[in-house]
């Protein structure tokens, strides 16, 4: 067995395994309990390594361990927020914009966090693909030749072992007009074990291959982190980061310039700051877009081009992303457009 595999089978799924870790009070243990008939809760050795374990307000723990916020479910959220059974014509499969699908080979996590917008799936080990159903999928974006890119998620598609992913990009890059794959995982940031010698060269074999991590927070970003993104850099992978605008965990300028910092160092281009989904129980994560324009606004010519992501809003019911930001146009009269500089200034372009 593994070290990734032993991490997965010593994993915290109980309130009895994490009071024997964490330093819990009486009333967070019963709300635990309580909690945990409703909520399923995953926590990987590594993981929780990282968790302050005498605050509460640790920003690791806050993703990790569940909340009682979580009970509160505000008439604006979703159980499946952003419309992926909608827009999904098979299953296993979600095809929203017209050249690239979603599909789903297992709904499994190494950890479950705690923000998740599928977590009305996530961890349902009977919603893992049978292999006739694998068959179909793969078949559905076959048959479909405007699709250029297929993006395995989940759940967490690097859940799987190393044989099953082997055999799916192989399946996905015989395709002719597949052109490239990307998958998104979070086992950088909760399980970076995983990403082993052999997984990096059943990664080579399908280059160009784009891996997404999910890093919300710059003590997520340790020594075992950076070991994984070298390895997959190495191999001549591009890695990109998602991450979550998340109250009280990121939501402030320090926090976000050392994550994007932190990333760009490592090895990985922000490339997405998403606005956290109306997923049921989440209400507590969320912040304001005008917030989060502020805190772009703040950013913008202060820190590197390279360390600024996009700020997105998944819109709800699956319509697609949109890319909000700053309005620097001040104003657009008779050819004349007046720009807000980085330091505020304004400045004007004379267009021909």
């Amino acid at each position: 067995m593994e070290k990734w595999q032993r991490e997965l089978a010593n994993r915290i799924f109980t309130v009895d395994q994490l009071a024997k870790q964490i330093n819990l009070t009486k009333d967070e243990e019963d709300q635990l309990r309580n909690l945990n008939n409703k909520f399923k809760m995953a926590i990987t050795p590594y993981y929780l390594s990282l968790i302050d374990k005498n605050d509460p307000d640790c920003p690791i723990r806050k993703q990790a361990i569940p909340s009682i916020h979580e009970l509160v479910v505000r008439a604006e959220e979703l159980e499946d927020p952003l419309g992926d059974d909608i827009r999904s014509p098979i299953k296993g499969v979600t095809h929203r914009y017209p050249d690239r699908v979603l599909i789903y080979p297992t709904y499994n996590c190494a950890m479950y966090c705690r923000h998740c917008f599928r977590r009305r799936i996530v961890g349902q080990e009977e919603k893992t693909l049978t292999p006739k159903e694998m068959e179909r999928a793969i078949n559905y974006i076959s048959k479909n030749k405007k699709i250029k890119e297929v993006i395995l998620t989940g759940g967490d598609p690097l859940f799987l072992n190393d044989r099953q992913i082997g055999a799916l990009l192989n399946k996905l890059k015989a395709i002719n007009h597949v052109k490239w794959l990307r998958i998104h995982t979070r086992v950088y940031v909760t399980l970076p074990s995983r990403i082993t010698a052999k997984l990096i060269k059943i990664f080579k074999a399908v280059r160009p291959l784009v891996i997404v991590t999910h890093v919300n927070h710059p003590k997520e970003i340790t020594p075992e982190f950076k070991k994984a993104v070298d390895r997959t850099n190495n191999a001549g992978i591009m890695m990109l980061d998602q991450s979550v605008l998340l109250k009280g965990i990121n939501d402030d300028l320090d926090t976000l310039k050392s994550l994007f910092y932190g990333l760009l160092e490592a090895g990985v281009k922000p490339y997405y700051l998403h606005q956290c989904d109306l997923a049921q129980g989440i209400s507590h994560f969320r912040t304001r877009v005008s917030d989060g324009l502020k805190l772009m606004r703040k950013l913008r010519g202060f820190i590197t081009g390279l360390g600024v992501p996009i700020y997105i809003v998944d819109t709800p019911g699956g319509y697609g992303k949109v890319p909000i930001d700053y309005n620097y146009i001040k104003s657009y009269n008779d050819k004349i457009v007046k720009l807000e500089t980085f330091k505020g200034d304004v400045r004007s372009y004379i267009e021909p």
